[in-house]
């Protein structure tokens, strides 16, 4: 795994950290629209990185779709 692979793997393991914890937050405090407004902004971020991560290195997951002539060019997050 190269040093720029790992840094975004990095990024987005923060943004998806940050979504986990606000959608917790909003369990608690259902009526904060600020909160609701962060889960949003936070939500949307992890989402941007994880189709750049996905677009340079591959599928993070099996239930990303992923056209056949890909199926094994790259390796899975877990092979690396």
């Amino acid at each position: 795994m190269s040093e720029e692979q790992r840094k975004l793997m990095h990024e987005l393991q923060i943004a998806d950290f940050n979504v986990i914890e606000w959608d917790l937050y909003m369990h608690t405090h259902p009526d904060d629209l600020e909160g609701c407004q962060k889960l949003y902004e936070k939500t949307t971020y992890a989402k941007k990185i994880r189709k750049h991560y996905e677009a340079l290195y591959g599928p993070l997951t099996n239930l990303t779709p992923r056209p056949c002539d890909q199926a094994s060019c790259t390796p899975w997050p877990w092979q690396v």
